[in-house]
């Protein structure tokens, strides 16, 4: 068994976390809130999709990416 990282995914119906396991980070164990998981691990969030919580509900991870611009250098005037 390989190593991975862990995203607590509320359920959109009771708000239960599941632990989502990520291969898509350094998988080096970590546990991250879905809100504040890096986004190179998140790539990977939905890879045993769908998820099934004891309430009954069958949920999966959307994304919605919000472009903006961000500076990378500061070049003197």
């Amino acid at each position: 068994m390989g190593c991975f990282d862990t995203i607590l995914v509320p359920c959109p119906r009771c708000g239960e976390k599941y632990g989502a396991q990520s291969k898509s980070g350094p998988c080096d164990l970590g546990e991250f809130e879905m809100k504040e998981a890096p986004q190179d691990i998140l790539e990977d969030v939905n890879r045993h999709t769908p998820f099934h919580c004891p309430c009954g509900a069958v949920f999966k991870v959307d994304f919605h990416l919000v472009p903006y611009a961000k500076l990378i250098t500061v070049e003197s005037v």
